[in-house]
Order: C-alpha cells, then structure tokens, then sequence
C-alpha cells in the first residue's frame, strides 16, 4: 500500500512502433517528474509485450504497483492512440491484484482481486477491474468481487481487448518487484482517498418494439424468447437473413449492432449478440440473460451513441461530490467504434474533451464494461464507465 497528502494524475501516450520505446515515453509523460502511487496502462495489441510492461515499469522507478491491459485501441486529451497510454495516480492508498488465467474460476477470480481492499484503509475506497474480454461469463468475476466489497465500494473498469481479433488479451501487471505479462488473466487495483470518486455510466441505446421474455437460456446462451427459438425470433424481429445463421463472421457483424437491452431497475443493461447455433436456433451474448428476463431489441440515436462517451466522464466528473476532479479513465466498448463508423467515432473523442476540458483523461476499448454500484449490475455492452478521481 502506498499513499500521501499530494493527490494527482497524469495521462501519456505514444505512438513511437517500438513498444519498449512508446512504454517509456508515454510513462515519463505521464509522471512529468512526480513519483507514482499506481501506474495504469492501456496497450495496442502490437505493443503488448513483455519489453514496453517493463519499460514502463522502470521508466516509473522499478518499485511500482502496475495494472494495465491490451485494448482494441486507446485514447487521450490529444486524440487516438495506436501505441501505449500510461496513466499515473499519486498521493493515493493503493494495493494490486492478479489472477492467471491458467488457475482461473471466474467468481473466485473476483474474490481475489477484491481482497486489494483489505489493504486500504480510506473514507472513499473503489475497485478499479480489469477483467479478460474473452471469458465465458464476465458477470461472474462481478459478483464474486461484489461479494467481498459490498454494496458500500464501487466497482469499476473494462474487460481487456485484442484488437477486435478474438485471439487472446494480455494484462500487465507488478506488485512493486516482477513485471509480468499474462494471458487472459483478471487484475484488481483497490484505491483510497480522502476526497470521493466519480462512477459514470451511458450507452445511448434506447428500447424499440415490444417486450419478449427469456423462456430457456443458460448463461450467456439464449434457447427461447417468448416460447420460440431465439435464433428464429432474432432474426424475424431484425430483419436479418435466414443465410446469416451460416455464417458466422457475416452474424458477429449484423449482431453487434443490434443488441437486446435487459431490463433493469433504472433501465437496460445493453447485451451484445455475436453468435448463433443454426442447429440449435440460439443466440449467444457476452453476458449472462436469466430466465424469466424481460428483454427488448435496442436501437441508437447516432447522436446520443455519439454522446455516450462524453455523458458517462462528464457524470463521473460531476459525481466526486463537490471536490474538484484530477482525471478520469474511460472504458469504451469497443463494438462502438464499429456501430458509429469512423468520422463519428473521432467526433465522439471529440466531445469528451470538450466536455471534460481541462479535465485530463485516458480510455481504452474494451471488450466489456464494469461499474456496479446502485442500479448497476455489474457488466455493461455497448456502454461507456468512467471513473474520476479527484
């Protein structure tokens, strides 16, 4: 653990090809001299490697706690990044968290990386995830972290990504001794401070048509909506080609832009489809849909899906109760890059900075969304989390 009076946060980015290289670069910006407390970074799938985690690493001291994660693109104040973004926090109470993949049961995985928080003590606590994009049921690393902080902690981040590529992610992560790089794994970075945290959430998705409910489905797997195959409704209610059951590329694209929203308290959780069983007639999203669920079909507003990443750290700025915020991280899904095409996904950056300005910032794309706190369940698609710190 580790923490002081002086509070602060720092963003870098490089876009230097040589990953140990961009890593040190993107560190030094992001320290700007100052000693760090926790040291969060976010990489392109091409500079994910063991070189740029420990150039990083030293270019903070060789002695830091670090998490990080590969993306499927980042971003800062200063725009894209295809390279490496360095985010540092100082004057915080820290402590890290790191489970393998190769000894991973995904409830227990959240058990362990909550347990940083037994090693901060602080008025305002919360625990930044960082979970594997490509698990089974993501939502099981929620509770189990849920069922060690409680109601009174919130949790908040995003599911590494691999560039879109479904081939693996990697996570980047020290301690303050060994810098390792490991494959698939879950990492935790329980933080403390006297002055409050900000959880913002938004997605820009609204409900269409009318209501179904989940009648069989096991997991992340849906069998039946309203009785009926789910492959067979999904596609009648969207329109889609009887050939794209065949085809799973041609599905995962016409999918992934036309999401179901599950309802919640304070609204829909937004579920991505990417797969369907022909034979079976069932649809597959990342997260798990209880039987009994209400479900909908969900379209966006090309602006207010634009909006969405701007609404969410704009929230998370707004929510630190009165202090002033330092910085905010972002985790973007990375499915909204393809829903909202190039121009509006620059346009989307865009409006973040002009509606945080000065605040600075540093995003990823990820592969799913964590914020769990009052109505919020645990994982988010297609959706935008923030957290300020302040």
């Amino acid at each position: 653990m580790s923490g002081s009076e002086q509070r602060w946060f720092g963003v870098g980015r490089s876009l230097l090809a040589d990953p140990a290289e961009a890593g040190a670069q993107a560190c030094r910006e992001a320290l700007g001299g100052r000693r760090a407390a926790l040291v969060i970074v976010f990489a392109s799938l091409s500079h994910s490697t063991p070189e740029m985690a420990a150039a990083v690493h030293a270019a903070a001291g060789g002695d830091v706690l670090m998490i990080g994660c590969s993306t499927s693109g980042e971003y800062t104040t200063d725009g894209p990044v295809a390279g490496v973004v360095v985010n540092a926090l100082g004057g915080y109470a820290a402590a890290v968290r790191a489970v393998p993949h190769d000894s991973m049961d995904l409830y227990a995985a959240g058990e362990t990386v909550a347990s940083a928080l037994d090693d901060v003590e602080a008025e305002h606590r919360v625990l930044l995830m960082l979970g594997d994009g490509r698990s089974g049921d993501q939502q099981e690393v929620v509770r189990g972290a849920y069922a060690i902080s409680g109601a009174q902690v919130p949790l908040v981040g995003g599911c590494a990504g691999d560039n879109v590529t479904q081939t693996g992610t990697f996570a980047f992560f020290s301690d303050g001794g060994e810098v390792r790089v490991l494959p698939n794994a879950v990492l935790g970075a329980a933080l403390g401070s006297p002055s409050p945290f900000g959880i913002g959430l938004a997605h820009g998705w609204h409900r269409i048509g009318e209501p179904m409910v989940v009648t069989r489905s096991e997991g992340g797997k849906i069998y039946e909506l309203d009785g009926e195959p789910a492959l067979d409704v999904y596609l009648r209610r969207t329109g889609g080609a009887a050939e794209l059951a065949a085809d799973p590329e041609a599905f995962l694209q016409f999918a992934t832009i036309r999401p179901l929203g599950l309802a919640r308290r304070t609204g829909e959780d937004v579920r991505i489809i990417f797969e369907c069983d022909g034979e079976e007639r069932s649809i597959s999203g990342l997260a798990d849909t209880p039987e009994g669920a209400m479900v909908w079909f969900m379209a966006g507003e090309t602006d207010q899906v634009v909006d969405a990443a701007a609404d969410a750290a704009r929230a998370a700025a707004d929510a630190v109760d009165g202090a002033a915020p330092l910085g905010v991280l972002v985790f973007d899904c990375c499915v909204r890059p393809i829903a909202l095409g190039p121009d509006h996904t620059d346009l989307a950056t865009e409006r973040l900075r002009d509606r945080l300005k000065p605040i600075p910032f540093g995003g990823f794309y990820s592969n799913g969304e964590i914020v769990r706190q009052g109505g919020a369940k645990g994982m988010h698609h297609l959706t935008v989390a923030a957290l300020a710190v302040s």
